[in-house]
């Protein structure tokens, strides 16, 4: 049986991301909804990072461009949240 995930943006998420190009908003919003399908089929999300209660070990996460956009998974309500966006440290420091 198929499950179907939603995406949603929380508040703060929002004003973050109205600072980012309109190519990178979308770029992120293809990864998060290729998250929610891949957890509507069956998937997992960071396989081997679930502390014992329950709770992710680590905040799953996307990078694109210069952007790290964090999210949290919630099953029971079945969506994909997006909590944060910010800006990526270079890798060369």
């Amino acid at each position: 049986m198929r499950t179907v995930y939603t995406v949603e943006i929380s508040p703060p998420a929002w004003n973050q991301l109205a600072h980012l190009s309109l190519e990178t908003y979308r770029r992120i919003r293809d990864e998060l909804d290729a998250v929610a399908t891949a957890l509507g089929e069956g998937g997992q999300v960071l396989p081997g990072t679930v502390k014992a209660s329950g709770r992710p070990a680590s905040t799953p996460s996307v990078v694109v461009d210069d952007a790290i956009a964090v999210y949290d998974v919630d099953h029971e309500l079945q969506r994909v949240l997006l909590l944060e966006v910010a800006r990526r440290l270079p890798r060369d420091l």
